[in-house]
């Protein structure tokens, strides 16, 4: 990484994000947030003022917005992105692909483009475990085979991911690290931050507690039919903590990165639809 300490972090208004900046402030780094509060509002980030005892820099607007980032790379030349501002809802998604694929693809596209012109050669891509699709077998690895992805969602993780290993190849300053995970759940210690999405909840904690709290009827469970007890699903789940301080671990091991260039489709099949 080079001299500056500024970590860009887009969405870093929603709830990974929040925490996120607040372990990157913690681990001495500066970082900006940048959000267009489509999925959230201020609320996270009235929470790490209290925490940082300043409020943290912010920018509102769209990733899809390529003179808006300009704007903000131009001012703040930072080091390294973290870049999780994306659509994220399974259901939403089947719903409305183009709506997935126009703001999930473009935003990166627009975010890498920017990234050049200015000079930002280190990127953490906040990935998915759908980009595994219907694995054959549990539990998933790095080097296990990718299929076709169950939403256009995960289509989406996948494309990202491609995209960036081809620009990878295509620019040799540059580097990227994706980060797959599933069911981020918790809040910090503090008290200051936690899950509160705006609208309904694409996870299941804070659904889970609207309805204890009398704001929801009722919580669905789907499936009956798993290998388990009850024949409902079991899943394992990260604290959103440990989340961040990966997303952390991961901005203070790119530079270190070396050059050979490594293809995650050297081991696994190419879904059907870039055959």
């Amino acid at each position: 990484m080079g001299v500056s300490k500024t970590i860009v972090v887009t969405g870093g208004a929603g709830y990974i994000g929040a925490h996120t900046v607040w372990e990157l402030h913690a681990a001495g780094f500066r970082p900006v947030i940048v959000d267009d509060l489509s999925a959230s509002d201020t609320t996270l980030i009235d929470g790490l003022a209290k925490m940082m005892g300043a409020t943290p820099t912010f920018y509102q607007g769209t990733c899809n917005d390529p003179v808006f980032l300009k704007s903000v790379l131009q001012k703040e030349r930072p080091a390294s992105v973290i870049h999780f501002a994306a659509y994220k809802s399974v259901g939403e998604s089947v719903r409305e692909p183009l709506k997935y694929y126009r703001n999930n693809l473009l935003s990166l596209i627009t975010l890498l483009d920017t990234m050049k012109e200015y000079e930002v050669n280190e990127l953490v891509f906040s990935s998915s475990c759908t980009v595994y699709g219907q694995p054959d077998e549990i539990p998933v690895d790095e080097n296990t085979p990718m299929k076709r992805a169950e939403s256009p969602y995960g289509a989406t993780k996948q494309m990202g991911e491609r995209l960036l290993e081809d620009a990878v190849v295509a620019t040799e300053a540059l580097r990227a690290i994706s980060l797959r995970y599933f069911n981020p759940i918790g809040a910090h210690p503090s008290g200051h931050m936690g899950e509160l999405p705006v609208g309904v909840p694409n996870n299941l904690v804070p659904y889970l507690t609207q309805v204890a709290a009398g704001e929801r009827e009722q919580l669905i469970v789907f499936g009956d039919d798993y290998h388990t007890p009850d024949g409902s699903c079991i899943r394992d789940y990260i604290h959103v903590v440990d989340l961040a301080k990966a997303h952390v671990k991961a901005v203070q091991k790119i530079n270190t990165l070396h050059a050979t260039k490594y293809s995650i489709w050297d081991q696994a099949p190419v879904p059907a639809y870039w055959s």
